[in-house]
């Protein structure tokens, strides 16, 4: 009698056992790595944008007329639950304190499982170097339960966490 070399059918089945197992596990990786990178994205956006602001503002960037006792008062910053825009703005000439601000140069949308949780809902970059509205916004992304800061200083330096930590 002569036999062939084969695989039996438990061998065979525990093969495609450990390859689902390691497909379910690779996937779920996957699926919280591409979350994490979605907040940091988001968060290094918004620190771009921020940026773009003070650069704007030390510049005097500005095609926003300022009339009667006001003058330039640099770039504001808003930023909300789900998403965030800028704008030019005039201040008062002896108590620098802004007065009005133009339409909306630019509103973007934070990604659908991201929103900001805590932090200042207006950020000021004054003229040349007179810094900036000092604060942290946290923003969280839903799924993940993971934020991420980013910080502004008075002097205008603007820092984005490095690594998502659950909050």
């Amino acid at each position: 009698m002569v036999y062939e070399k084969s695989f039996t059918l438990i061998e065979i089945l525990m093969v495609l056992t450990i390859i689902s197992l390691f497909t379910g596990y690779s996937l779920a990786t996957y699926n919280s790595f591409s979350q994490k990178k979605t907040l940091e994205k988001e968060a290094s956006f918004l620190g771009d944008i921020l940026s773009l602001a003070m650069g704007k503002a030390q510049g005097a960037d500005i095609s926003l007329s300022c009339s009667g006792s006001d003058e330039f008062g640099g770039y504001r910053v808003e930023v909300n639950a789900s998403n965030y825009s800028f704008r030019q703005c005039c201040r008062n000439v002896y108590t620098k304190v802004i007065s009005s601000c133009g339409s909306n140069i630019q509103s973007y949308n934070f990604h659908n499982s991201v929103s900001k949780i805590s932090g200042a809902s207006i950020i000021d970059f004054y003229p040349l170097t007179n810094g900036a509205t000092p604060t942290t916004i946290t923003l969280k992304h839903t799924s993940l339960s993971k934020c991420l800061d980013v910080s502004i200083t008075a002097a205008g330096i603007i820092t984005v966490g490095d690594i998502p930590v659950l909050c």
